[in-house]
């Protein structure tokens, strides 16, 4: 879980003389989340050398270990012989959270975004262009509805 925006990723079936690299593994899979949500290769590479060491702990927060434990009503089966459970990990990011740092709640796929844009990874996005329907109005007099 990416402690900052809560981001989950599930794995499984790393063979135990495998455990020492572990950490490998996990950034593989992190590289390949990241490029199937978009992000390029000079994006991602940008991110990791950012982000300095991997670093794993057994616990950081109370929130990010309860969506941990949402783990436990998860009703499907895994897939053998797959390290990246994504079925499980797309469960695990359907909770909308705040996590510190963020004035709003959303869900931890689109806090990884604005983290991306907060850190300046990818450019801030335009805000969304709002209509007001009454200048329109008024500057469209033969409109009826």
């Amino acid at each position: 879980m990416n402690a900052s925006n809560r981001y989950t990723i599930a794995m499984t079936d790393i063979e135990p003389r495998n455990w020492n690299y572990y950490t490998l593994y996990i950034e593989q899979v992190i590289r390949g989340i990241m490029q199937n949500m978009g992000y390029s290769q000079e994006q991602i590479q940008q991110y990791f050398n950012m982000s300095g060491e991997l670093i794993v702990t057994k616990t950081h927060g109370k929130k990010s270990v309860g969506g941990i434990n949402r783990m436990q009503y998860y009703d499907k089966k895994l897939e053998k012989d797959v390290k990246y459970q994504w079925e499980l990990s797309e469960y695990l990011n359907r909770d909308i959270c705040q996590p510190e740092g963020f004035d709003a709640y959303g869900y931890p796929c689109e806090l990884f975004r604005l983290d991306m844009e907060r850190i300046g990874i990818l450019s801030n996005r335009k805000p969304a262009k709002v209509i007001d329907f009454k200048a329109y109005k008024e500057s469209n007099p033969g409109t009826t509805d």
